[in-house]
């Protein structure tokens, strides 16, 4: 069945911990399974309902507390989730959905990466939950913070707090967009975001796909932070996917990026 053995896609978790399985998380429910689930894009998916919980029996190396559970992060409202790179961004937007759902006031869980593959997962596990909590009825925003934990320019120790915005965020791709390439520097893209928004934009973007590539655009965000603080300004981004052409390759094809939209607020 669905939810026979265990799907490797959280095998990390800090306290308070949870062990969940893929899919589109039911409305209220614990433990997910997945049927038919293709990619990262969110579609081709169906809920598995009324399956009891699956909770591990013992504490395994990566430090999961046996019998812990969704509802059990959620409770706590101060848990977090840790993402590999070999988690299924599936799974991870599942456990987010279900936390918010779950937790007092809805407040979502942080999220923490280490490494470009790790943090590309996150991202892409974010991207899919704001698809889905846009759809929820009241509709849900998320709009989310990078936090470094080490050297910004060598290091790759991120958190992500993610938190709930004012109202919805719709700003689609255009030419006038920032990107990121595999050899983008950092700190000259955070120049870029900081010098936009000291201009009076009310947001910046940046389309990008791959696992250096957002990490750089993560980055340059942490640092925009530093270079606005002075300006008293709070950032923000927020992720979607889009489809466009990829004149990199021959052709020009179709492809799927990642589109960040950063945004600025007076400071609290």
């Amino acid at each position: 069945g669905a939810l026979d053995g265990m799907v490797p896609a959280l095998e990390d978790v800090v306290p308070p911990p949870v062990v969940v399985r893929g899919g589109r998380p039911p409305r209220g429910g614990a433990s997910i399974g997945i049927a038919g689930s293709k990619g990262v894009s969110g579609r081709g998916f169906q809920p598995v309902v009324d399956k009891p919980k699956k909770l591990l029996d013992q504490v395994d190396a990566a430090g999961v507390m046996a019998g812990a559970s969704v509802s059990d992060l959620a409770a706590t409202g101060t848990g977090a989730l840790k993402v590999s790179s070999t988690s299924r961004p599936n799974s991870v937007a599942g456990a987010i959905c279900n936390v918010i759902r779950e937790s007092p006031g809805g407040k979502p869980p942080a999220v923490l990466a280490t490494g470009p593959a790790a943090l590309n997962q996150a991202i892409k596990a974010m991207c899919i939950a704001r698809k889905y909590l846009r759809n929820e009825s009241p509709p849900v925003e998320l709009v989310v913070t990078p936090h470094f934990e080490s050297d910004i320019r060598e290091g790759s120790n991120v958190r992500f707090e993610i938190s709930r915005a004012k109202a919805q965020i719709s700003v689609e791709p255009s030419d006038d967009d920032l990107s990121a390439k595999p050899r983008t520097d950092a700190f000259k893209l955070a120049g870029a975001i900081a010098g936009r928004l000291r201009d009076g934009a009310m947001s910046v973007s940046v389309t990008t796909k791959g696992p250096v590539p957002v990490l750089v655009t993560a980055k340059a965000i942490a640092l925009a932070q530093d270079y606005i603080a002075e300006n008293d300004l709070q950032l923000t981004f927020t992720v979607q996917f889009v489809d466009l052409e990829d004149t990199s390759l021959r052709g020009s094809p179709v492809s799927t990026f990642v589109h960040f939209v950063i945004l600025a607020e007076p400071a609290e």
